[in-house]
């Protein structure tokens, strides 16, 4: 299991009920949408708000704990994002898959500082594929 506590505190979060429950419940499905998401925590917490998960999937996304996918159909998908990797999306049905990559980020990262210079806070590699065999 995730310590979403000290994943939080890594980003120099607080840990609240609100953001683990986001973290719970993005780490338990696959690229959710944010009603699935919502939906998700609701079993947990019946009483939370549309509102608050936005709020607090957004703060996470700001300090890049999670990660937002658009897809063919419009509809934004979210991820934890650990770790980098590639998320490949399906044109065709909007099926979004995680590719591990072994190209390295670090290096990578600092070339294009060094061209741009400015420090990039993260990398977000997007494939889009015709099909996939969830087709």
């Amino acid at each position: 299991m995730t310590d979403y506590i000290q994943l939080l505190k890594s980003c120099n979060l607080k840990a609240t009920p609100q953001r683990i429950s986001v973290l719970k419940a993005l780490d338990g499905q696959t690229h959710p949408t944010i009603d699935e998401l919502f939906e998700q925590i609701r079993l947990e917490h019946p009483a939370i708000s549309l509102a608050t998960v936005y709020k607090n999937l957004n703060t996470l996304k700001d300090e890049g704990l999670v990660v937002e996918i658009n897809t063919p159909t419009g509809k934004m998908r979210y991820d934890v994002f650990y770790m980098p990797h590639i998320h490949v999306v399906c044109a065709n049905c909007g099926n979004i898959e995680d590719m591990p990559c072994d190209i390295a980020f670090d290096k990578y990262q600092k070339d294009i500082e060094e061209k741009v210079g400015r420090s990039i806070k993260r990398i977000e590699v997007l494939a889009t594929v015709d099909s996939c065999s969830c087709c």
